[in-house]
């Protein structure tokens, strides 16, 4: 069996959770299941979500090509920040997507916040 891996690396370093935050786009095609872990220091309140889109395209130096539009994905449950430091990892199984984003909307607090992504295509 031969596997098509996207390995671990970080989409968000140490990024001030102040403010909403946007990370940049994550091309995951041909990657059957995606994962992204978040980790949280401090004190955040806010909610994180997982944009898709699928008309979103860069050329080869990764300069935008198209912005394309970008949906939310549902989470179940939703994945919040409240309070202390915390971890938390959304699986993405037999996503169809093309790219993808991660998304904080802050409603108070501060933090600091580190993203990885990874993936796999079977």
């Amino acid at each position: 069996m031969s596997y098509n891996l996207l390995a671990p690396f970080k989409i968000l370093k140490a990024v001030s959770m102040g403010a909403n935050i946007t990370s940049d786009a994550v091309e995951v095609k041909l990657q059957d299941n995606v994962g992204v872990q978040l980790n949280w220091i401090g004190t955040p309140t806010g909610v994180f979500s997982v944009e898709v889109s699928m008309d979103y395209n860069e050329d080869i130096n990764g300069n935008i090509t198209n912005q394309g539009n970008w949906i939310s994905l549902p989470l179940s449950p939703p994945i919040a920040a409240s309070g202390a430091a915390d971890v938390a990892y959304i699986d993405l199984n037999q996503l169809s997507a093309s790219y993808i984003r991660v998304k904080y909307t802050r409603t108070s607090g501060t933090g600091t916040l580190d993203c990885f992504v990874t993936a796999k295509g079977v």
